[in-house]
């Protein structure tokens, strides 16, 4: 995860190999060949701080990269753009599996502190509103938490994403030099858990790392320079208290992990009414249909009006209220200043679940209901 302020390095991990975080005052002189140290700097992590365990390095204190699959990786050149703040990895986690990533935390058994605070983790990220992000503790797991003891100065960590999957572990680390209160711990695993769904350290620029082969995307929305404040992705943080996911966290959860819509509509005429279809969601509790009325002027678009017409938990619904005339575009018959007034219609389906809805501008699609002189 991270480390501690003396040193304030930490990195996450490359898509497949676990990323481990720490916090910890320095971090370790490099134990292997200037090879290994090379194939490091390609993925974009420091390679002057590397520990050889083996059959893995930890990089950085917070990063655990797997030798095999480091080798795997190739020689490949990094990212000199450096995309900086909220951002993620190139692999991130499919619609199918983020709604019920399932957390074995059997492996903390021994360590109940841990395994209170991962299961505050858990519940903090699937409570992030409009944001498709639902962990549960559960097996058979997407994610293993278990316990290592390694160097001292790594209080824990994970795996980024790999084929569509989470990363698949997590390990806190019993050999901590650092008493840990349980707001740290809750911190901890939020960072450890937000590794394991593609999020990066915020400030990884300011940590010397660079995007490399795992990819660091800017995430719209975010701050674009500097540490993101408060953020519980930024790196060498292992001893701050869980304080809150900062405006930035939320942004980016929602950005990457929106409430899907539907895949698919259709509108047919049925008995000259549109007959709205589409899609089901997994895990939607009912559905939101609306119509929007655009407004254009000498053709351009000019503002939108949503009007929700009904929420039902079938996936189909009778718009008994409207003509089906196959047109959904249409001009005013009046004009004023000779500006010409116009409007188009679309239909939009949000999909709810507990957590909130689809956005509906996301979710639209033409509504075939528009008649000369725009009369709706």
């Amino acid at each position: 995860m991270n480390r501690f302020p003396a040193a304030l390095a930490a990195a996450t991990l490359l898509a497949g190999a676990l990323a481990a975080c720490s916090d910890a005052p320095t971090g370790a002189a490099p134990e292997s060949g200037p090879s290994l140290a090379e194939q490091v700097a390609a993925l974009g992590f420091r390679a002057d701080m590397i520990e050889d365990h083996g059959e893995y390095v930890l990089v950085e204190g917070d990063i655990y990269l797997s030798k095999a699959q480091l080798r795997s990786a190739g020689q490949q050149s990094t990212d000199p753009l450096q995309p900086r703040f909220q951002y993620v990895t190139n692999n991130l986690v499919s619609n199918s599996k983020i709604y019920q990533i399932r957390v074995d935390l059997s492996g903390l058994n021994s360590q109940p502190g841990w395994q209170n605070a991962a299961r505050d983790a858990i519940a903090h990220w699937s409570g992030i509103a409009s944001s498709h992000v639902e962990m549960v503790e559960g097996t058979p797991a997407d994610i293993t938490v278990g316990t290592t003891c390694t160097s001292w100065n790594v209080a824990a960590y994970a795996s980024f994403p790999s084929g569509g999957n989470p990363g698949s572990t997590i390990y806190v680390n019993t050999c901590f030099g650092y008493s840990t209160t349980h707001a740290q711990k809750v911190h901890n695993m939020v960072h450890e858990l937000g590794h394991t769904i593609g999020f990066r350290h915020s400030n990884y620029v300011q940590m010397g790392e660079s995007a490399g082969v795992e990819g660091a995307n800017h995430i719209w929305g975010t701050p674009t320079s500097g540490n993101a404040s408060g953020s519980v992705m930024n790196g060498g943080t292992a001893l701050n208290s869980w304080a809150g996911f900062a405006a930035s966290d939320v942004t980016a959860t929602q950005s990457r992990y929106p409430i899907p819509g539907p895949g698919s509509y259709s509108v047919t005429n049925s008995n000259g009414t549109p007959l709205i279809s589409w899609a089901a969601v997994s895990g939607a509790t009912s559905y939101t249909v609306s119509l929007i009325t655009f407004n254009t002027v000498n053709g351009q678009y000019q503002n939108h009006w949503v009007n929700p017409i009904t929420t039902t938990t079938s996936t189909s619904y009778l718009d008994v209220d409207r003509i089906y005339t196959g047109v959904y575009e249409c001009t005013y018959d009046w004009s004023w200043g000779g500006e010409t007034q116009g409007a188009w219609y679309e239909y939009a389906v949000q999909a709810n679940f507990p957590h909130g809805s689809s956005p509906v501008l996301n979710s639209r699609f033409y509504a075939p209901i528009a008649q000369p002189g725009c009369v709706y």
